[in-house]
């Protein structure tokens, strides 16, 4: 299918509910961040004139990673006003981005960047995950908390964290793994008692929903090649659902359209840099859906 056209003004989609993700249309907007009215995914789309490789968004804010090529390429994060989309604050990253999340009140904003590696498929890869506190600019290391694993302290020096949600402007979940140690989970993480405590083992990029009772994430289903099956995580109840009606592998943090209802990225096999959004519903079989094309890194912003 061919791109939708870019007719629309951004203000005027700004001030609707809309989606905000990265355009991967083979045109000159390729990379650019781009809205379109929730209520017409196939209408116009607006462009920002903004470069990034990943997003998130609130009513009021909008993080942004971005790889910024030169004769010494170097990474960066920046904040940008969700109304303006003038910047507000900028600060570089250690390496390749991968993973950006706001916390509903936009205080926090956590930030992933792949230290060495750049897949998550790969083995040694190593992560950086801060947190930013937007009102008084402390910025916490994951690795400097407390890590909890089924009620005792451990530390072990191959720690990673990534894949930041939040539930608030203190707690939140993300990923743990210790390859060493043959584990990768999800853990509830507490600014405030400076800890990060496992919740489940075997899983990673969770997102909660908007509901807070579930975790959606993504659980590794096969080694070779590795292959990644969207899952759902009832917190009261420990009880998990696979969402086997998606066959295909994907690497990206899942987004929860609504309470039912999932989203998340896949590239194109024929087309290289081209990447889709699907969404599907957190039942058991159900298929997904061609949620918005031509695109990466969605959020819905509906204030």
């Amino acid at each position: 299918a061919e791109p939708p056209p870019t007719s629309a003004e951004l203000a005027a989609v700004l001030a609707v509910p809309h989606v905000v993700f990265r355009s991967t249309a083979t045109d000159a907007e390729y990379g650019t961040v781009a809205v379109v009215p929730l209520d017409d995914l196939a209408g116009p789309r607006a462009y920002t004139g903004v470069l990034c490789d990943r997003v998130a968004a609130t009513g009021d804010m909008v993080s942004c990673l971005r790889t910024v090529p030169g004769v010494a390429t170097r990474y960066e994060a920046e904040l940008y006003d969700a109304a303006t989309w003038q910047s507000v604050q900028s600060w570089p990253l250690p390496g390749i981005p991968s993973r950006t999340r706001l916390s509903p009140d936009g205080s926090h904003v956590a930030t992933t960047a792949f230290v060495t590696g750049h897949s998550y498929a790969s083995t040694g890869f190593s992560t950086q995950t801060i947190v930013h506190d937007l009102g008084t600019e402390a910025a916490i290391d994951l690795e400097d908390l407390t890590f909890v694993v089924d009620g005792a302290r451990i530390a072990p020096v191959d720690r990673n964290f990534w894949g930041v949600t939040f539930v608030d402007g203190t707690t939140f979940y993300a990923t743990a793994q210790s390859q060493a140690l043959g584990h990768t989970w999800l853990v509830r993480g507490d600014l405030a008692g400076g800890t990060l405590t496992t919740v489940f083992d075997g899983g990673a990029c969770p997102s909660l929903s908007p509901d807070r009772t579930r975790l959606a994430f993504k659980t590794q289903t096969s080694d070779e090649p590795v292959h990644w099956t969207p899952s759902v995580l009832d917190l009261a109840t420990g009880e998990v659902t696979v969402l086997s009606g998606e066959t295909r592998s994907y690497d990206d943090q899942i987004i929860w359209l609504d309470d039912d209802t999932i989203a998340y990225g896949i590239p194109r096999q024929d087309e290289p840099g081209v990447t889709d959004v699907w969404s599907l519903d957190v039942t058991p079989d159900a298929a997904p859906q061609l949620f918005l094309d031509h695109a990466w890194s969605p959020q819905v912003v509906r204030r």
